[in-house]
């Protein structure tokens, strides 16, 4: 039986070498004068009234750290395994192409692609929605496609072009980083007095991470309720991964976004299937009065089942939690000052005659709790484009490494 935390993994990014992707992020710096932007919502984009909207935008960002990130390979979690993506060789964090069409005051549609690092561009978004007219009981909508399902906007914006160049701990925690699936969420909104609440519910192919090729369809909840400055929301989904693959860790491992093929045991690769429960709750506080934000944010993840590989077989269980608190203080109109600390850890037990095989192969031994502690500095240059700096510390066990990053954020759309 073993007990480990979880690191993070950040959004992958363009491999380039040394003087070349040098130039590049100062390319992209200067490029973006003539773009830029923030987090968004998928729905924001849609124009209020019919027509279409035309949008592309992108995040470039130059990291310097005298080694890779401990969120790198996220060692000691059970994950996919692989090496990861070394930020410090990387200049494209985030690219993304949209396009919405508000056909009617009842029906809308929204399409995304995205691209991280060298990886292939893919379909972030496609979804067709069909909203009811408001009535006492609320305002409703139904929603078929692809999307992030709605977990409240502090976790589901949190890593999507967000203020921060990383991604969240505890998001690469709980779901591998952004969680897009394709599936059908009806969506509700009612108000009484000062109070507004708000309610999800959707079902999903359950096919990403924590859900496997094959899997069952995934449930997910979403309630939020608002007043005033504040915001606080709360979430469960539910996977049966029927045979998640993780490979096995090594320091030579390549990159992948695919999953390892569980359809029959092959060296090199874990094999997980039983239930998966994504959780989570958060706390926002949006000043009226004051140019001032906050934040916290909870997420967990609970494994229970059966981890196999071509040496052994094993019952494994697993606790996987993490959050972050974050702050932002618009100083002046352009010039915006945050910090934002997070934390994760896994307590994972793997039981049964193959239990200690497993435990070496899946690298669950000494593993420690991730931190990572960031200070930002953001310019608005244009109100298209926003520069950031960023410093911070990462730290798992004994290894602790600093950090230092520039970011140009760029955003264009057009309408008629």
């Amino acid at each position: 039986m073993t007990s480990s935390p979880t690191p993070n993994w950040p959004t992958p990014l363009l491999r380039l070498d040394g003087p070349l992707r040098s130039r590049l992020a100062l390319a992209g710096l200067v490029c973006s004068l003539s773009l830029g932007a923030w987090a968004h919502e998928e729905s924001t984009s849609v124009p209020d009234e019919p027509g279409w909207r035309l949008g592309a935008s992108a995040a470039l960002a130059d990291v310097r750290a005298s080694r890779a990130l401990p969120s790198q390979k996220m060692s000691g979690y059970l994950l996919r395994g692989d090496s990861g993506v070394d930020r410090r060789d990387s200049a494209l964090e985030h690219a993304v192409l949209e396009a919405a069409w508000r056909i009617s005051p009842q029906w809308s549609s929204y399409v995304a692609v995205g691209q991280h690092d060298s990886d292939p561009a893919h379909t972030e978004a496609a979804w067709v929605r069909y909203q009811w007219a408001p009535s006492e009981t609320g305002a409703w909508s139904l929603q078929a496609g692809r999307s992030r399902p709605q977990l409240g906007p502090v976790m589901t914006q949190a890593g999507h072009m967000d203020r921060f160049s990383l991604m969240p701990l505890a998001k690469r925690l709980a779901a591998d980083g952004d969680w897009i699936d394709d599936g059908v969420q009806v969506s509700g909104q009612r108000e009484w007095g000062e109070w507004t609440a708000n309610m999800d519910a959707g079902v999903w192919q359950g096919r990403t991470f924590p859900g496997s090729a094959g899997a069952a369809s995934a449930p997910s909840v979403h309630l939020g309720l608002a007043r005033g400055d504040w915001r606080a929301d709360a979430f469960v989904a539910w996977f049966r991964p029927e045979g998640r693959g993780s490979l096995v860790q090594s320091s030579t491992g390549a990159h992948t976004h695919n999953a390892p093929d569980c359809s029959s045991l092959q060296s090199g690769v874990l094999c997980f299937a039983g239930r998966s429960q994504l959780s989570g709750a958060s706390l926002q506080w949006a000043s009226h009065d004051w140019p001032v934000t906050a934040q916290a944010a909870y997420v967990q993840r609970q494994d229970e089942g059966m981890l196999r590989s071509v040496n052994g077989l094993a019952d494994h269980t697993g606790k996987n939690q993490g959050g972050w608190l974050q702050a932002l203080w618009q100083i002046t109109p352009d010039w915006t000052v945050g910090a934002r600390s997070e934390r994760v850890r896994a307590q994972l037990a793997l039981t049964g005659a193959g239990a200690s095989l497993l435990v070496q192969e899946a690298g669950l031994t000494g593993s420690a709790p991730v931190r990572r502690d960031t200070a930002l500095l953001s310019w608005q240059v244009h109100p298209l484009v926003s520069l950031s700096a960023e410093t911070g510390r990462e730290q798992q066990g004994s290894q602790a490494t600093s950090f230092m990053l520039i970011r140009a954020v760029f955003r264009w759309s057009t309408k008629p």
